[in-house]
């Protein structure tokens, strides 16, 4: 007896979910000591601050871990007084409010696709042309916000925390500390990283995609 096929519902979640895996799980895996810390060497954050690049890694080390646990952001240079001022680790709550909901839906995201594949599994060529849809559009969408951030990155920056973050919360002066930790070098590379990693998930899912595409154009699915 011919294997009914899934619901329409399910490959649109089965697309949803991938399309949301792809843009978050790379930029979110970026936010560990390794990858920062190559960061800061390259743009001379210690010397900024007068310590050693090992101080650097411990102190950024506790500041990605409060993101992901909405610490309290008290880390210091030495022991003292926290080296980010009210302001700052104000912030600093804020987009760990952010990252945690990012995490969250990814999670969720992760599960939904799991399910949905599943769903599909009987049906590579639906599943292949959903992932390629998913993979083409996502991919465009990540070039076309990377050549922005590339020409206007000021620009997108700010508007980036327009949309995420209460007005006036994200503007510090200069010398902060926050800033000279994360200067805006850092930032700039980060964002490009990101996009590349955004860009090299959907060429993947489009490449399974096309895959499994083909295998059911070789395998015909039966009504």
């Amino acid at each position: 007896m011919p294997r009914s096929r899934a619901p329409a519902g399910a490959a649109v979640a089965f697309g949803v979910a991938v399309a949301l895996l792809v843009v978050l799980v790379g930029p979110l895996l970026l936010f560990n000591p390794w990858f920062t810390s190559v960061l800061q060497a390259r743009h001379g954050v210690a010397a900024e601050l007068g310590v050693s690049q090992r101080t650097v890694d411990r102190v950024t080390g506790e500041i990605l871990a409060d993101l992901y646990v909405g610490g309290s952001f008290d880390a210091a240079l030495d022991p003292g007084e926290p080296l980010l001022d009210d302001g700052e680790r104000s912030h600093m709550r804020d987009v760990s409010r952010l990252v945690r909901l990012l995490v969250a839906v990814a999670l969720v995201a992760a599960i939904v696709a799991v399910v949905a594949g599943v769903a599909l599994r009987a049906e590579a060529g639906r599943r292949g042309r959903v992932l390629l849809v998913v993979g083409g559009l996502v991919g465009t969408a990540a070039l076309l916000v990377a050549l922005t951030f590339a020409v206007a990155f000021d620009e997108a920056f700010l508007v980036f925390h327009e949309l995420f973050f209460p007005p006036g919360t994200y503007l510090f002066a200069e010398g902060s500390k926050l800033i000279t930790l994360f200067p805006e070098p850092f930032w700039f590379e980060a964002a490009l990283t990101a996009g590349a990693t955004i860009l090299a998930a959907a060429a993947l899912v489009a490449a399974v995609g096309l895959r499994a595409w083909r295998a059911g154009a070789a395998s015909p699915e039966r009504p």
